[in-house]
């Protein structure tokens, strides 16, 4: 019989708790129920084994930095906006770096439901970039550049570079802000128009 009060809900935060304790691939279900003080065969009454698991932490996190996201670029637009998600991106990868990790499994899980909150989470900048006069293949290529760069310097922060004397955080505003300058004000076309 279930524990009363356990449910999927409650054991995938506890899950996301002792990934960000002993990480993400040190976890197993056996420390799970003992964190919860329960049976592992009882965890299976609510995930089908680590497989689910992992989908479902990857889904939290998902969710969690499609929030932050979406939150830091409310009210904002173009380059204020690209700012703030940048910065929300970084912020989540230090605060939960092993939920982070998470949604690097992404590719490999093959879930459709976790595939479209990937999309969820890349739409607020989609939007964003919309608002620059971009073809929406000039907005996947920008988009993916964009997030490899952000990816690129959270990882490297992670592991222990940018301890130097020169600030990082200093360091990751001019990189952003160099990646944003690449964007096209306006379009070639509205260049050219006479008087203007």
């Amino acid at each position: 019989m279930p524990k009363k009060g356990l449910n999927q809900t409650v054991i995938i935060q506890a899950a996301a708790g002792l990934a960000e304790q002993k990480g993400l691939e040190n976890i197993t279900l056996r420390e799970l129920a003992d964190a919860l003080g329960v049976k592992t065969a009882s965890l299976y009454n609510h995930l089908n084994g680590m497989p689910e698991l992992n989908v479902r932490l990857a889904e939290l996190a998902l969710s969690k930095l499609d929030t932050e996201v979406r939150n830091a670029a409310v009210g904002r637009s173009r380059e204020d906006a690209l700012m703030a998600i940048a910065h929300a991106y970084r912020e989540f990868a230090e605060k939960s770096p092993e939920l982070y990790k998470a949604i690097l499994n992404l590719p490999k899980l093959d879930d459709a439901h976790l595939t479209e909150s990937g999309r969820s989470v890349m739409r607020t900048f989609t939007q964003v970039l919309k608002q620059y006069p971009l073809t929406q293949e000039e907005i996947l290529h920008f988009s993916r550049g964009f997030r490899s760069a952000m990816h690129g310097f959270v990882s490297l922060e992670a592991a222990g570079f940018f301890s130097n004397r020169v600030n990082a955080d200093e360091s990751y505003q001019r990189f952003i802000q160099q990646l944003i300058r690449t964007l096209p004000e306006e379009s070639s076309e509205q260049k050219g128009l006479p008087g203007q």
